[in-house]
């Protein structure tokens, strides 16, 4: 009897992204119809969900951090990746290996089949994704998870959790209005629809009152307890260029991550920790969390490679992003920027342009992959309005390239997936 080969690491890949991209609409059916007949992997995970327009990456990775520093074996689940794909699937900071990548991925495969074969349901490919990660942490028997929302959260493919340890509900603004609402309220909505009966949820300090609004209701109607840090509390101190330290309650951290939204963010952190740690099931200390938050690395959160010339990489694709990003620029003193961005058509870009055109006194546009991507001409066209210097460059790499040997300051930024690219050019550049 012949042996069926094992898919290899590259044709994993190949299927993941070959799956439609486009949100289903069925309900979550066909995600729950997989997770079934994978054993319900999610449900023998502790997780801690975390949603939000801007922030909830930075707080899954730092939170995750903590948690390994108190000695757990703490799963982490983020989208998109910036440097591996298999970025998606860390525990305690260490990626999925590519064979267990592949095994995983060809039981799912065999699942989607069967459903298709027999339900004519498709699973979209972040639904795919998540499988995978359920399977990864429940088979590695992960203490806990970091989970990260994909879009929205009501209606998410991570949202099929029975259950949640904690709730984390980052700041909230305009984006995915197409699925979310046009309004902040209907996006509140959806993004609070991860709170579960019973158990705590964490809001940003800075959270638009609206939203807030749509949070605090939603957490009574679930009774669950709502937290929010004590703005007045979170003490940023900036200590040079790119420096910053926050004190929350009494706790001193040096950011891994710069920026006063970062301050918040960490804030958020901190009150995650202490909740689980008031749980009684987990014991974190003030130490674990200080070197948690300190030691998290995450890239493209506005990423400095160097500061003499500066060189700069931001995944900042949406408006709160670049506000985040121009309160940054702004605080360092940081001014004539060479610039390198992409933008998609739902990204109100010319919004975007127009925003951080202060800081940028020359813009190099270029092309990302993606059927809503914006041709780099008919960016630089938009782009020129606002920032006279613009050229669409010949490509990603001849832009950088000559910014580093020009020794300009550099800031690249627009989305996760420039910076994926980006950032390997410029650490080989450099």
């Amino acid at each position: 009897m012949k042996m069926k080969k094992q898919m290899a690491y590259t044709e994993a890949l190949e299927y993941i992204h070959s799956r439609p991209r486009m949100k289903n609409t069925d309900n979550r059916r066909a995600m729950r119809l997989l997770l079934e007949s994978l054993g319900n992997p999610q449900d023998k995970l502790n997780i801690v969900h975390i949603a939000g327009t801007n922030g909830k990456g930075s707080c899954a990775k730092m939170l995750s951090n903590v948690l390994h520093q108190a000695g757990y074996k703490t799963g982490l689940n983020i989208s998109p990746f910036v440097i591996d794909f298999r970025e998606r699937f860390t525990i305690n900071g260490k990626f999925i290996s590519r064979e267990t990548l592949a095994s995983i991925t060809e039981k799912v495969k065999e699942k989607q089949e069967y459903i298709w074969e027999h339900y004519q349901l498709k699973l979209v490919e972040f639904e795919i994704v998540t499988a995978i990660a359920f399977c990864y942490f429940a088979m590695e028997k992960c203490d806990i998870i970091c989970l990260e929302v994909g879009i929205g959260g009501r209606e998410d493919s991570t949202n099929v959790i029975k259950n949640s340890l904690i709730s984390c509900i980052m700041n909230i603004s305009f984006d995915h209005t197409d699925m979310l609402g046009e309004t902040i309220e209907e996006i509140a909505y959806q993004k609070a629809g991860i709170i579960k009966p019973g158990q705590p949820v964490i809001a940003y300090p800075a959270m638009d009152k609206k939203a807030l609004g749509i949070i605090k209701s939603e957490a009574e109607k679930q009774n669950a307890k709502l937290i929010i840090p004590d703005i007045s509390q979170v003490l940023a101190e900036h200590q040079g260029k790119f420096c910053d330290v926050m004190t929350y309650k009494g706790l001193t951290v040096q950011q891994s991550f710069t920026g006063q939204h970062q301050s918040y963010n960490t804030a958020v952190v901190i009150e995650a920790a202490k909740a689980l740690n008031s749980s009684g099931r987990y014991k974190i200390t003030d130490e674990n969390i200080k070197k948690g938050i300190e030691e998290a690395k995450f890239p493209a959160r506005i990423e400095i490679f160097s500061k003499e010339p500066l060189i700069i990489l931001d995944g900042a694709h949406n408006l709160d992003g670049v506000s985040a990003l121009k309160k940054v620029l702004e605080t360092n003193g940081v001014k004539n920027l060479t610039a390198v961005w992409a933008s998609l058509s739902d990204k109100q870009p010319q919004k975007l342009i127009e925003g951080i055109a202060p800081f940028i006194s020359k813009l190099y546009t270029v092309d990302i992959f993606g059927s809503r991507a914006i041709p780099k001409a008919e960016l630089a066209d938009m782009a020129k309005k606002y920032v006279p210097c613009c050229t669409a460059a010949q490509s990603l790499e001849a832009a950088i390239e000559q910014a580093i040997q020009n020794k300009e300051n550099l800031l690249v930024f627009g989305s996760l997936y420039l910076a994926s690219d980006a950032r390997k050019i410029i650490i080989e550049k450099l």
